[in-house]
């Protein structure tokens, strides 16, 4: 069964995406799963495990702290920047390794983040994905995530453009510092997908049908060294 593993720009979809192609694939879909079950391993506490990993807090909390940062009158959750003890973030490290590694072996499973391109790297029968979208096109879809929110709350374009840049910046040091590589260059990965130009259900068909054809291309690889 198919594994896949995405990397993806803050903003390029990579949630509903990951969602919709598990739901396609009747696959296990682990983004915030990872984090759970390592808080567990770890015996962290899972909102204080986030600060060790790629993610930043909620996109509500990016939200406000982008709202704090150029409005005063406007309290919001900050953003910590410090660094992990070197223990515990090595500790920590281990247990998301195990955990991919885990998901690969059982099989079809979709794999969001957390270096899963890089742990897995290697692998025949995994397929490694990477969505981007153009800075405009990721802006106008964060845009639609927070239309529910009171009109003097919603950040303007600006700010979610600075929201873009800091959660890329903070992915690509966290794969840079785990991995010691670009996490943009597109020769890690199988497929790169402009997200803003194929919206969610085409990209999810695509990689579906990218996935099917890895497993095709594994087998017979697997049938000819067996001889």
């Amino acid at each position: 069964m198919p594994v896949i593993t995405i990397t993806r720009q803050f903003g390029a979809a990579g949630v509903p995406i990951g969602r919709a192609l598990a739901k396609r694939l009747d696959a296990e879909f682990l983004d915030r799963a990872i984090v759970a079950q390592a808080a567990v391993r770890s015996g962290i506490a899972e909102a204080e495990l986030e600060n060790y990993d790629e993610r930043l807090p909620s996109l509500w909390q990016r939200v406000a702290h982008a709202l704090a940062a150029s409005s005063p009158e406007v309290s919001g959750v900050p953003v910590r920047d410090d660094l992990p003890a070197m223990s515990t973030h090595d500790r920590l490290l281990a247990i998301t390794r195990t955990l991919i590694e885990e998901a690969a072996a059982r099989g079809n499973a979709v794999i969001l983040g957390r270096g899963g391109a890089f742990i897995l790297h290697g692998r025949p029968a995994v397929l490694h994905v990477q969505l981007h979208a153009s800075l405009e096109d990721r802006v106008r879809y964060l845009a639609t995530r927070v239309e529910e929110a009171p009109p003097e709350t919603r950040p303007d374009p600006t700010s979610f453009a600075d929201l873009c840049r800091t959660v890329d910046a903070a992915r690509a040091e966290y794969i840079r510092r785990n991995f010691g590589v670009d996490w943009l260059d597109v020769r890690h990965y199988d497929l790169s997908l402009d997200t803003g130009r194929l919206g969610v259900a085409r990209a999810a068909e695509l990689i579906a049908l990218a996935a099917r054809e890895r497993l095709v291309g594994a087998g017979a690889a697997a049938e000819t060294a067996n001889g």
